[in-house]
C-alpha cells in the first residue's frame, strides 16, 4: 500500500516538472511601450497691441429731471387737455389744465381799482405837498421842515402806491397760475386730479419726467476706477463713451451715451461709487432714434477706459497657478511660462510682460500641465484627420478602378470564346 502510494506520488511530481519544462521552452512575448496619448489643444499666436479697457456696469435708466407738479391755487378745474394723459409725451408751455378763473379774475380788478386810487391818492399829496413849498417861500425864512412840506404824507401815499402795485401783480400771477402748464418737455408718469375735481393749493397734480436727458447710476468696486479717466466737470472732451445693452420688445438692443459726472462719495452700504452716465434724447422726439430707451430699463454698461500699448490680451481659462501660461514648444510640448497681469476680467487677462510677439499660447484647459508634458494641437490633428480621409478616398478609387478592369477583361474573354 505505502508503495502504491510513493508510486503515485513520483509520477505527478514527474508531470508537473515536465509541465513546468516544456513552459520554460515557449518564448516570452515581445513586450509593448505603453502609449502615451497627447492632450489636444487650441493654440493662439499671440502679438503685444494697443488695448483699451472697458470697464463694466449695470443700472436702471431714470429721468434727469424728475417733477412733482402741483397747483399754485385754489380752485375747481373747468378744463383738461387731450394731451394730459399718463404715458403721453407734452412740450414746453402746453396746457395741462386750467382752474376756474372767476375768482382771480375779480382780485385782478379789485388790485387794478386799488391801485387807481393809490395813484390819485399820491398825486394830491404831491400837489399838497408843492402847495406848501409855495406858500413857505412867500411868507416863512430859512429851509421848511418835512413837517411843513407834508412829505410824511407824500411818502405814505407813494408806500401805497407800492404796495398796490404788488398786490395787482400777485392777483395777475394768481389768475396766470390758474392755467397749469408743462415748464420743459416732458413724458407724464402720473395723473392725479381730473375734469370738475376741486384742488387746494399745493395739491399733487401730476409726476412729469423730463424727456431731454435720461442718466444711469453706474456701481463701480474701488479697484475698478484705477483703469477708468473719470470725466471733469463741465469740460464735455474728458467725457468717456458708454454703451449700453438691453432688452426691448424681446430682442437685445444698444444705446450710447456719456459719461459725466461721479457722485463723489463712496456708498457706505456697499462700498461703491457711483457713477453717471447721460443719454440725450432717450425717446428720440428730437432726432430719430431706432429704439427708444424708456425709463425704468435695466441696462448693461460697458465704460470706455484706459488706453495702455504693449498688452497681450488672452482668454482667462489660458492662465494656470495664479501667473502662468501654457506655451507651446517644439510642436508638441508644454512650457509654463510665468507673466506679469496687467488686468484681470472674469473672461480674459491682459498680460504686460512674460510673453513675446510670435509666441504660442496653450488657450485650452490642461488638466495638471508640467513642463515637458506632450500635447497635439487641434489644427494638426484636423489636417491628419484630413489627410487621411484623403487617403482612404483614393484608395477606394483605385480598387474601383481596378475591380472595373478586372471586370471588363472577363467581358472580353467570354466574347472570345463564344466566337471560336
Amino acid at each position: 500500500m505505502n508503495k502504491r502510494i510513493i508510486v503515485g506520488i513520483a509520477i505527478v511530481a514527474a508531470c508537473f516538472a515536465g509541465i513546468t519544462f516544456l513552459s520554460s521552452l515557449k518564448p516570452e512575448p515581445p513586450k509593448k511601450k505603453p502609449v502615451v496619448q497627447a492632450t489636444i489643444v487650441e493654440t493662439k499666436v499671440v502679438n503685444k497691441e494697443s488695448t483699451q479697457f472697458i470697464v463694466d456696469s449695470q443700472g436702471p435708466v431714470q429721468p434727469v429731471i424728475n417733477t412733482n407738479l402741483v397747483a399754485e391755487v385754489s380752485g375747481r378745474i373747468t378744463k383738461v387737455s387731450d394731451k394730459f394723459r399718463v404715458g403721453s409725451f407734452i412740450k414746453e408751455g402746453d396746457l395741462l389744465l386750467e382752474i376756474d378763473p372767476a375768482n382771480y379774475i375779480a382780485s385782478v380788478r379789485s388790485a387794478e381799482a386799488n391801485l387807481a386810487q393809490a395813484k390819485a391818492n399820491l398825486q394830491n399829496a404831491q400837489a399838497t405837498t408843492d402847495q406848501a413849498r409855495k406858500d413857505w417861500e412867500k411868507i416863512g425864512r430859512g429851509e421848511p421842515n418835512d413837517l411843513v412840506l407834508r412829505i410824511p404824507q407824500l411818502n405814505q401815499a407813494k408806500a401805497a402806491v407800492q404796495s398796490a402795485e404788488a398786490a395787482l401783480y400777485r392777483a395777475r400771477q394768481d389768475l396766470e397760475r390758474t392755467k397749469v402748464k408743462a415748464g420743459f418737455d416732458a413724458l407724464v408718469k402720473t395723473k392725479n386730479v381730473g375734469l370738475g375735481q376741486f384742488v387746494n393749493m399745493g395739491s399733487p397734480v401730476a409726476t412729469l419726467f423730463g424727456t431731454s436727458t435720461a442718466e444711469v447710476r453706474l456701481p463701480i468696486p474701488d479697484q475698478q476706477i484705477a483703469y477708468l479717466n473719470l470725466p471733469q466737470q463741465g469740460d464735455d472732451k474728458t467725457y468717456p463713451d458708454v454703451r449700453l445693452s438691453g432688452v426691448f420688445a424681446g430682442e437685445e438692443k444698444e444705446w450710447f451715451g456719456k459719461l459725466v459726472r461721479t457722485e463723489g462719495v463712496v456708498e457706505e452700504s456697499n462700498r461703491l461709487t457711483y457713477l453717471v452716465a447721460q443719454i440725450d434724447d432717450p425717446y428720440g422726439l428730437e432726432k430719430s432714434r431706432e429704439t427708444p430707451l424708456r425709463y425704468g430699463t435695466f441696462v448693461q454698461a460697458e465704460i470706455a477706459g484706459k488706453e495702455r500699448d504693449g498688452l497681450i490680451t488672452l482668454p482667462r481659462q489660458a492662465l494656470y497657478y495664479g501667473n502662468k501660461v501654457l506655451t507651446l514648444v517644439n510642436e508638441s510640448e508644454i512650457e509654463l511660462v510665468e507673466v506679469e497681469l496687467a488686468r484681470t476680467e472674469s473672461n480674459t487677462i491682459f498680460i504686460s510682460s512674460g510673453l513675446e510677439d510670435g509666441q504660442e499660447v496653450i488657450t485650452t484647459p490642461v488638466q495638471n500641465p508640467v513642463n515637458g508634458m506632450k500635447v497635439k494641437k487641434l489644427s494638426t490633428l484636423q489636417a491628419e484627420r484630413q489627410k487621411a480621409a484623403q487617403e482612404k478616398l483614393a484608395d477606394q478609387k483605385s480598387d474601383d478602378k481596378q475591380s472595373s478592369n478586372d471586370a471588363e477583361s472577363g467581358e472580353k474573354s467570354q466574347t472570345a470564346s463564344v466566337s471560336q
